[in-house]
């Protein structure tokens, strides 16, 4: 009994392989019972009820395929609550998700939770938050890219014209490390209650780490980083764009001793990451002309590379060390897409037909 179903879970994994439906590693093979245990976390009773619809590709996710699509990836049934919100984030206007899951600039769907539900499903917010090893950062993510993928049509060579790609492809999730006080948690800097959970959905460029190890002075630390946010072949520099700065644990605490608050860090570093058009010449890129990115510098003469404060998602994570922090820039210009938050259903909690929370529409049947 035991090889034969060793053999059925081989054949499996090789019918998927040949189909395409998987993202190039093994897969847990989807059955009913297993896809179940997830719909009965989230209370849905119709596995046809549509979470999002991409009207531009006539296709939608339905509440069933997010779940089939989960427990290939890997997901336990207590992760789900969590991809379920994520998914409703993806199909916000503001996300752009046809954009993001055409463009050749190949940005992945990084997903960043906040709140208590992170912590009872185990998610890692410390050291090596954005590696491997943990299960919820992992198949959560990967849930989102196998849905894009399988659901949305999102394949290589088809309609998603990746140029180039990177691992955050595979899966880009983790948790935010609740921050030390006064700071608040992300959940709470958009207006939900500290009770709740957030999943806030971005698209990104690969992350890249930010060294600065030789001062404890924020001012000093916060301008480095901002120059490495204003580098002249990032899309969106000075071209008004988001992006996810987050630091660790020590950098955190510099700007905390220096009495910053949230605020003023995101204005610190909107500021400073300011360009000059010149700066831009003289490392070779050309200025854009009559394009959707307004590149008309402002009265100091410079190019933002962010929109606004706001635009900068402040997050902290990761472990002690010598000071490493990370800048996960945004695929493309905030007129491109923008990042959404969505307060994540805690399990037993019906699906609303409409709400606050996003909205479920009824199933399209043929």
């Amino acid at each position: 009994m035991e090889a034969s179903l060793l053999l059925e879970e081989a054949a499996v994994q090789e019918e998927f392989f040949e189909r395409g439906w998987t993202d190039g590693l093994p897969v847990v093979p989807p059955t009913p019972q297993r896809v179940q245990a997830l719909l009965d976390v989230v209370s849905a009773e119709d596995p046809d009820v549509l979470v999002g619809y991409l009207a531009s590709r006539q296709r939608g996710v339905t509440i069933g395929k997010a779940a089939t699509n989960a427990v290939m990836a890997g997901c336990r049934p207590e992760y789900f609550p969590v991809v379920v919100a994520a998914v409703e984030a993806m199909f916000d206007p503001a996300f752009n998700l046809h954009g993001v899951l055409t463009s050749t600039g190949g940005a992945a769907l990084c997903a960043i939770v906040s709140g208590p539900i992170a912590t009872e499903i185990g998610m890692n917010a410390r050291h090596n938050a954005l590696g491997e090893g943990n299960r919820a950062n992992a198949t959560i993510g990967r849930s989102l890219r196998l849905i894009a993928s399988n659901v949305l049509g999102a394949r290589a060579g088809e309609s998603d014209g990746t140029s180039i790609g990177h691992p955050g492809r595979y899966s880009f999730c983790f948790a935010e490390d609740p921050p030390p006080a006064p700071w608040q948690p992300i959940r709470a800097q958009a207006g939900y209650a500290h009770a709740d959970t957030t999943v806030s959905l971005v698209p990104v460029e690969g992350p890249h780490q930010l060294a600065q190890q030789l001062t404890d002075d924020a001012t000093d630390v916060l301008r480095s980083f901002a120059r490495s946010i204003s580098h002249p072949t990032w899309m969106g520099t000075g071209k008004g764009s988001q992006g996810v700065l987050l630091l660790g644990p020590e950098h955190t605490g510099f700007c905390i001793a220096a009495g910053m608050s949230q605020d003023d860090v995101r204005a610190f570093v909107c500021e400073a990451s300011r360009i000059a058009p010149t700066e831009l010449t003289a490392a070779g890129v050309h200025l854009e002309q009559n394009s959707q990115h307004d590149m008309t510098p402002g009265p100091d003469g410079k190019l933002g590379s962010l929109r606004s404060p706001e635009d900068l998602l402040l997050v902290t994570a990761g472990g002690e060390g010598a000071g490493w922090s990370a800048w996960l820039p945004n695929w493309a210009p905030k007129v491109h897409a923008q990042r959404v938050t969505r307060r994540v259903r805690p399990a037993g909690e019906a699906l609303p037909e409409c709400g606050p929370d996003g909205c479920i529409v009824p199933a399209m049947r043929s």
